[in-house]
């Protein structure tokens, strides 16, 4: 099973990451990863009339999708472990406000890793649009031990 690599430059491990999404949701929505570090996690997604409602409006499980996505990247990196992407921290919780919404545009998510805890990890993400606060997520990750 290949590693997570613990040794790339912010971008070169973004590409890395998104080259794993074929046949995955986040293949599937089209996520876009731009950065993945320890500082921070950054995934976006291209507004598309298949993460809509039928207003038009960004569907609520399409936020939630990318939160996820960019709040896993982040806990990831800042674990700092090369680890078989099977280990990778998975969420046990997600609390989600929604605050706006758009009918346009490329959906940002900005994840932060707020408790870098060596079971359980708190991640802080802000979902936005154009500048625009579409939502905030708060989410738990469990980080599984290596054998």
């Amino acid at each position: 099973m290949e590693q997570w690599p613990a040794d790339l430059s912010p971008e070169a491990l973004a590409k890395w990451v998104e080259a794993h999404f074929e046949g995955t949701l986040m293949g599937l929505l089209g996520m876009q990863v731009i950065e993945v570090s320890k500082e921070r996690a950054v995934v976006e997604l291209p507004f598309h009339p298949g993460i809509t409602t039928p207003s038009g409006h960004v569907h609520a499980g399409s936020m939630v999708s990318l939160a996820d996505t960019s709040a896993t990247f982040a806990a990831m990196a800042v674990s700092g472990r090369a680890v078989a992407l099977i280990n990778m921290p998975v969420a046990v919780s997600i609390s989600t406000q929604i605050v706006g919404n758009v009918q346009e545009g490329t959906i940002r998510s900005e994840s932060t890793v707020a408790h870098p805890g060596r079971t359980l990890m708190a991640v802080t993400t802000r979902i936005t649009a154009g500048g625009r606060l579409l939502a905030l997520v708060n989410s738990s990750h469990f980080v599984r031990q290596s054998d």
